[in-house]
């Protein structure tokens, strides 16, 4: 149900959503115009740009999420973000819960657990069968496995599941559940399409296309919240869709060539 919500929430979404603009506008400028400044051109393609980047991205992604749950004055709910515990893990750090409530805790994360499975199976499939089906005779790029696959992979599941997590913690406390959610989804979009890098990799031919993948693995993930708002299951499947996906597609069954990308 629909709740009272104060000016808080909507300052710290609001001030994320105004980051990311002019974030990624400034690097793109920069990237643009670094071949008529040459005084910028070793900085940006040297070492440290990328770190710099990398630091900022970390702050974005996870550092504003938690700043808002810690100090925010609840501009973030942290039972929103999906953060479900596994009562059965609680003797290991204090007193064990009782055994009804781990029961019906361990109940609750099993359906969790199929509904993530199959949600994560049919994305897989559907996301292969319409990678075949585009790029079928096409001398198409594929997606970088270590990329999507390793420990990069993981990353940027993690920080995207937190992401949007956090931009449907305010909507859900104002609107309820169900337009909160797809009210927050709504939100990452706009930030998307706003985004130059985003519209740039969904119009290159010559690289894969990871934020047209992201996008889909947006709506799984809002899909599977609405079923179990569990942001853990969030990530792994995440993860776990573009991993199958990337090993698929580079096993050459679906034919293309390696190419490479930059992350959304």
């Amino acid at each position: 149900m629909a709740e009272g919500i104060g000016p808080e929430p909507w300052l710290w979404l609001g001030g994320s959503l105004l980051l990311a603009l002019v974030a990624t506008w400034t690097t793109w400028w920069l990237e643009n115009v670094k071949d008529r400044l040459p005084p910028i051109t070793p900085f940006l393609e040297g070492p440290a740009f990328p770190i710099l980047t990398e630091i900022g991205r970390l702050l974005f992604y996870l550092g504003l999420p938690a700043a808002a749950l810690l100090w925010g004055q609840d501009a973030v709910i942290g039972r929103l973000m999906g953060f479900q515990p596994l009562l059965a893990l609680n003797g290991l750090v204090g007193d064990p819960a009782p055994a009804a409530e781990v029961a019906a805790n361990l109940a609750d994360w099993m359906r969790d657990v199929g509904w993530a499975a199959g949600l994560g199976a049919a994305t897989w499939a559907v996301l292969t069968l319409g990678w075949w089906t585009a790029r079928r005779g096409a001398n198409s790029p594929r997606p970088d496995k270590e990329a999507l696959a390793g420990i990069v992979g993981l990353r940027e599941a993690a920080y995207h599941e937190v992401h949007w997590a956090f931009y449907r913690n305010a909507p859900i406390v104002a609107l309820g559940p169900y337009w909160g959610i797809w009210t927050g989804l709504g939100l990452a979009a706009l930030e998307a399409v706003l985004n130059p890098f985003w519209r740039a990799g969904i119009g290159d031919a010559d690289r894969p296309p990871l934020p047209l993948l992201r996008a889909g693995t947006a709506f799984v993930s809002t899909t599977l919240f609405l079923k179990t708002e569990n942001l853990w299951l969030a990530v792994l499947v995440h993860w776990g869709v573009l991993w199958g996906l990337s090993v698929t597609v580079n096993s050459g069954l679906t034919g293309g060539r390696q190419g490479t990308h930059r992350n959304a």
